[in-house]
């Protein structure tokens, strides 16, 4: 009867651990896991995010969140370019606990492809894995994927790493900057975009087809005095005309 009651009971838990994930299985090989160092540091323009991840001591987080749970995780990895917008001294100026805090609100505890934000963007605002404290709000339209906090409009410009569970990299163009963490707005630059080959290529004719300003007033300064010179010196030009016509 024990034996009996025993096998039923193994039978049950087996039946119910493939309900327990929403997306997988819990990963026991650690070979099989992806090392979000090497994902980063890998001919790609994220250090100063790795370097914030090893200063607060959450890549062990990120990973364990990834590969010890059944939700996973996905991150929003802001490229260097778009750190360096932010005036230094508003991260330099943050302590230990915000820094932290502030790597976690680029992160939220389960893993989304990109075709489940469209869902997401429903659940607004949505709890980073900072905490209830620190959420964003998901816009998914035909322009693109956004993640908005208090003081930054980020976009989704690229996937890194993950298109299947348990862990997403999503590159983003701007840092995420909490309410929780500043109280009024802090100074950020504009983000510095490198630009693409058909912003710089010529046109048909040789011509830049780029004109900056600078150059559309420089074009419009050399025609203002192209008419200041016909003007002045019209009335000696027709003095030659006419002593011509004399001869």
């Amino acid at each position: 009867m024990k034996l009996a009651a025993v096998a039923l009971i193994t039978t049950a838990l087996s039946l119910s651990l493939p309900l327990a994930g929403a997306y997988r299985p819990l990963a026991g090989d650690a070979g099989n896991r992806a090392n979000l160092t090497q994902i980063l540091a890998l001919d790609r323009p994220f250090q100063t995010f790795l370097r914030y991840l090893n200063q607060t001591n959450l890549l062990e987080v990120f990973q364990n969140q990834a590969y010890r749970t059944h939700q996973g995780i996905t991150i929003f990895v802001p490229a260097d370019r778009a750190f360096a917008a932010v005036q230094p001294s508003v991260l330099a100026g943050l302590k230990k606990h915000q820094l932290k805090n502030l790597m976690m609100y680029h992160a939220l505890a389960r893993y989304y492809a990109l075709k489940e934000f469209d869902g997401l963007r429903r659940a607004n605002p949505v709890t980073t894995f900072a905490g209830g404290l620190y959420t964003v709000n998901v816009t998914y339209e035909e322009g693109g994927i956004r993640v908005l906090s208090r003081w930054a409009e980020a976009k989704i410009v690229g996937t890194v790493y993950g298109t299947a569970a348990p862990m997403a990299v999503y590159e983003v163009d701007r840092v995420l900057l909490p309410e929780a963490i500043f109280r009024v707005q802090p100074p950020v630059d504009a983000t510095p975009t490198e630009p693409s080959p058909a912003a710089s290529a010529p046109d048909a004719k040789g011509v830049d087809a780029t004109m900056t300003p600078s150059n559309k007033t420089g074009g419009k300064s050399s025609a203002c005095r192209t008419a200041d010179w016909s003007a002045r010196y019209a009335p000696a030009v027709a003095l030659c005309a006419a002593a011509l016509v004399a001869l």
